[in-house]
């Protein structure tokens, strides 16, 4: 019987290093009778379909192509979830996750038998949402309306998660604060495979897009790779959008605080309706990533 893992990211909570250590380890995760769709089949067979009024025949769990004798299958896609374009478009926090997750819920033979998820504070995953959001083309906007925006937002991470517990009440559910010490792409894989997480290869070279796009963390490590201090903290600092560097005092003091009160009130909440809640308190020397 088909076996269900779900990891719904969510965004800039390291879900392309773990998709990346997955797309790597595929012949050791199938020895132990696991598959891993990449991200790519995931995107096609599923969540572009999300988006879609009536879903194409391609569309669907089948399509993900799951070799015969893999009971077990690991399905890795924050766009489940929605796409933080959303905050900047719409100013909405992934309105339609309820939607989605329903509508993914059909598609599957059966319901995931575990979900992994992991949340943000606020302080920081705005900021990094919106280092995704910045693109040549795109409005670069102004800190004050980029404050009022994420301040208004009605949703938040616990409207999130009560959306996926809807959506799967009987699946485990299992959450983690994100953490951007390097063990925590570890941390998030342990979640989802268990044990076997610790056989895995992991590339000690490989860092997780973190705060930049795909297409940026790979121009930066290329030019920390050559050398080039000065073009990597262009890269870094968001100099090609004549912006400051990312948590050099972004916020103003009263943002600031305004989105660690909420987090605090929202974790709090979170952590009593879901016990299985997982902090990143173990993790030493966490900076601002």
């Amino acid at each position: 019987m088909t076996k269900i893992i779900l990891h719904l990211g969510a965004h800039r909570t390291a879900s392309t290093h773990v998709q990346g250590v997955l797309g790597k380890n595929t012949a050791l995760l199938a020895k132990a009778g696991i598959a891993a769709p990449s991200q790519e089949d995931v995107k096609n067979a599923l969540t572009k379909p999300l988006g879609t009024r009536i879903p194409s025949v391609r569309a669907g769990f089948k399509q993900l192509g799951v070799p015969a004798g893999l009971e077990t299958v690991v399905i890795s896609d924050e766009n489940l979830l929605g796409f933080l374009n959303s905050i900047f478009i719409h100013g909405a926090f992934y309105p339609d996750t309820a939607r989605r997750l329903a509508k993914l819920r059909v598609m599957l033979p059966v319901d995931p038998a575990k979900i992994v998820v992991a949340i943000r504070p606020y302080e920081s995953f705005f900021i990094s949402a919106y280092g995704r959001w910045l693109a040549p083309g795109r409005m670069v906007l102004p800190r004050d309306t980029l404050a009022e925006l994420v301040l208004g937002l009605s949703r938040g991470w616990a409207d999130v998660l009560a959306d996926i517990a809807g959506a799967f009440p009987d699946s485990e559910l299992v959450i983690s604060e994100y953490s951007p010490d390097p063990r925590f792409g570890p941390a998030q894989l342990s979640a989802i495979l268990g044990p076997l997480a610790d056989e895995l290869f992991y590339n000690p070279a490989y860092r997780w897009n973190r705060s930049m796009s795909a297409r940026q963390t790979m121009l930066y490590e290329q030019a920390v790779e050559a050398g080039d201090a000065e073009k990597a903290a262009d890269i870094r600092t968001w100099k090609r959008f004549n912006q400051p560097d990312l948590h050099d005092g972004f916020w103003d003091d009263a943002t600031q605080k305004a989105l660690q009160t909420r987090y605090a009130q929202d974790r709090a909440g979170i952590i009593e309706r879901f016990p299985a809640f997982v902090t990143a308190e173990s993790f030493e020397g966490q900076d601002a990533g």
